[in-house]
């Protein structure tokens, strides 16, 4: 809406009212009026009967006195002394009027007319006492009463005349303001309509207006969460796009980095490889770290976890670099720092090894100080402060100014001495802020620079933190009076499942689908429930569901999903589930969050934690076994059994995606391809294949790029199913 029209809104609104107002005084003065008329008329009314029953009691008055003369009756029966006092009670109301300027005089008048009319019967009757019959006759006869008849008779019909001609004027009046009252009242009528009108289209307009612009904002909502969709599947196949050949340039390099070769120059060469691999992949990841932390996608997780053993692993691993270029590395934690804190250990060790990074490649001379102690405590709340010192080259206030700015450095000398992305102090502002935390820095050029975070964390109980590294007996575990229900819908994983299970003798039970899994939770008690999130008949969120409003049941349920994105955990909690798991199913991961829900102070960690022997087979080429040894622990049974039903499910599944597509079920197509995430990761194709399956779940009908992903599949899904017939002949047979 224009500004101008706004200033005529307001102009015309404050117009309406002082017209209103205006009109309103006016109704009201005309109203007053025609109420006063209408009094003024009522009185005219009241005086022609007060002057009629003066004119009658009167009358009565001369009546009772001739009576009592001619009939000779007895003058102390009161009779004429009642008639004149209802001849002064006629005056009552007629003394009200003497103040009126027409009539006024004329009631005293009267007033005193009659007075002498009262008074000539008195006399009558004093004579009639006195001297007799006849001297009272002879009084009565005499021509003065009569004339006081006629004067007091004629002197009514002349005051009700003239207050006639008054009140007529009046009624004039009344009538006259009845009708400007009136035509006030149609005006304020009209004006009230009209600005009904105005106020119902104005609020109409605005209601549009309001409608139009939640519809623009569901748009650009709408808009932004595509955005941020994308945005998220972009970083997860950089992620993975990205750092799959580096790993693989890293893990050759360091390969032959580690094998004896008489050629210095291709060692050299080699080296070169490698420090131009990490590099790259430093860059890369903060990179990521950053979109991740604009996203908003960057997961801050609470943990306990041993902040002195942290801080010695850091130092660990930066001890040979320091060493390396000649500088002390000196590491310090507060004796008041409590060894189990409660906060995110990844965060703050990436915080940590981003600014030891830097100092040791800012330090020529002298070392560099790592100290941790508690700024303050309140509960079981603390603000643990790191300070990160050296005796490096220093800043200016210039650099100082531009250090946490991305892609900066003090200047372009430091970029081609030093090298580096000028990202790292960028990411460690944003992770410190991240963590409410706040970062200061202190340096001069020359002497060093000191960097001082302030973080908040929570005080654990060191008790059950290292419930997870402390090896028993199996057989001894508390475990044994617990039980898992297991609901999967996937053969290979409830196998796979089974088989970790039954290493930590843990009872459990299966269940392959939702309903199956209420069922049985109606029939016994359960400890903890691990459910898979898309099953047929009935889904995962929709199980839990029906467990916490149907069963009312409190049990922990750790969701199990092939989508690893942060989204995913996000509504998986929200669905009221406990946790979370992504597969393929990370050992230890499952193991420390069993200890943790299971609320267990022993644990079958031997078996979690045991080294394990993965055997070398150079003839696969699409078979990644490391992960299937892993979970087996020498176990061949268990490794037989999965090659059965890989071999049995995968091509199963194949014909299933074919089938729906043919005859247009997609969303079957959906389901079958997530389902097959599982079954491809138990033998390691995850890489190979996890892009095409994750297209398939994306697929839209009538969508022309389904042939191509599909059969790229089918040609992946042949090779390692000949590669599993091979192994499984040559190793299980």
């Amino acid at each position: 809406m224009k500004s101008s029209f706004r200033y005529i809104l307001v102009v015309t609104f404050i117009a309406a009212v002082i017209v209103i107002v205006f009109l309103q005084f006016n109704s009201s003065q005309s109203i007053n009026q025609l109420i006063n008329g209408n009094e003024d008329l009522m009185n005219v009314l009241k005086l022609k009967m007060e002057l009629q029953q003066v004119q009658e009691n009167v009358t009565q008055l001369e009546t009772e006195t001739k009576s009592i003369v001619i009939r000779g009756q007895d003058l102390r029966d009161g009779r004429f002394e009642h008639q004149v006092k209802k001849v002064n009670q006629s005056f009552g109301t007629l003394d009200s009027f003497e103040t009126d300027p027409v009539i006024g005089a004329g009631i005293l008048q009267l007033k005193q007319q009659v007075n002498k009319k009262i008074d000539l019967n008195k006399e009558v009757l004093r004579t009639f006492a006195g001297d007799g019959k006849d001297a009272a006759e002879t009084l009565i006869n005499d021509q003065e009463e009569a004339l006081l008849s006629d004067s007091i008779r004629n002197l009514s019909h002349r005051i009700d005349r003239q207050y006639q001609v008054s009140v007529i004027q009046l009624i004039r009046n009344a009538d006259q303001n009845g009708r400007n009252a009136k035509t006030f009242g149609t005006i304020l009528a009209v004006i009230a309509a009209v600005a009904s009108l105005l106020a119902f289209g104005y609020i109409s307009y605005k209601m549009g207006e309001q409608q139009r612009l939640i519809h623009q904002l569901n748009v650009s909502e709408q808009r932004a969460r595509r955005s941020a969709e994308a945005k998220e599947n972009f970083l997860a196949n950089m992620s993975h796009e990205i750092r799959t050949p580096l790993n693989a340039i890293l893990g050759f390099t360091g390969l032959l980095q580690r094998k004896q070769t008489a050629d210095a120059e291709a060692e050299r060469y080699t080296g070169l490889i490698h420090k131009a691999g990490e590099n790259l992949l430093q860059i890369v990841n903060n990179i990521l770290d950053i979109s991740k932390i604009e996203a908003g996608m960057m997961p801050v997780e609470k943990a306990a976890f041993n902040i002195r053993e942290t801080v010695a692993t850091i130092e660990h691993l930066y001890r040979p670099r320091s060493d390396e270029k000649g500088l002390t590395l000196s590491v310090q934690v507060g004796e008041a720092v409590p060894e189990f804190i409660e906060g995110d250990e990844v965060r703050l060790t990436q915080i940590l090894v981003n600014l030891i990074s830097n100092a040791i490649k800012f330090t020529e001379r002298g070392g560099i100080t790592v100290t941790a102690d508690v700024k303050q405590a309140a509960g079981n709340k603390l603000l643990l402060a790191f300070m990160v010192s050296d005796t490096g080259m220093g800043m200016d206030a210039s650099e100082r100014a531009a250090v946490f700015a991305r892609f900066r450095q003090g200047d372009d000398s430091i970029i081609r001495r030093y090298g580096g992305s000028g990202l790292g102090l960028t990411i460690v502002k944003d992770l410190v802020q991240l963590l409410q935390g706040s970062i200061e820095l202190t340096s001069e050029k020359g002497t060093g620079t000191v960097f001082t975070i302030l973080l908040p964390f929570g005080l654990a109980d060191g008790t059950n933190s290292t419930a997870g590294n402390t090896p028993v007996n199996t057989s001894e575990s508390e475990w044994m009076h617990k039980r898992l229900l297991v609901v999967e819908d996937n053969e290979m994983n409830r196998l796979l499942l089974a088989q970790l299970l039954k290493g930590w003798q843990l009872p459990f039970d299966l269940a392959p689908d939702g309903r199956e899994a209420i069922r049985l939770l109606r029939e016994r008690h359960y400890d903890l429930v691990l459910m898979d999130i898309q099953m047929p008949e009935m889904d995962g969120y929709t199980t839990t569901a029906v467990i916490r409003n149907e069963l009312k049941n409190p049990v922990p349920v750790v969701a199990m999903t092939a989508d690893a994105l942060t989204s995913q955990k996000e509504k998986c909690l929200q669905a009221g589930m406990n946790d979370y798991l992504s597969k393929p199913l990370d050992e230890a991961v499952l193991h420390r969050l069993l200890v943790q829900l299971l609320q267990s102070p022993h644990g079958a960690t031997a078996a979690a934690h045991a080294p394990v022997t993965t055997p070398q087979d150079n003839e696969l080429r699409y078979l990644r076994l490391d992960y299937l040894h892993a979970v087996s622990r020498g176990n061949k049974e268990y490794e037989k059994e999965i090659m059965e039903q890989f071999c049995e499910i995968v091509p199963e599944e194949l014909e299933r995606i074919q089938t729906a597509w043919e005859q247009g079920d997609t969303d079957r197509v959906r389901k079958t391809a997530h389902s097959m995430q599982t079954t491809l990761a138990a033998l390691g194709l995850t890489a190979d294949t996890e892009e095409l399956l994750s297209a398939l779940e994306k697929t839209e009908p009538a969508d022309p790029s389904f042939e191509q992903v599909y059969r790229q599949l089918y040609g992946i899904c042949q090779h390692a199913l000949e590669e599993a017939a091979v192994y499984y002949t040559k190793h299980y047979s």
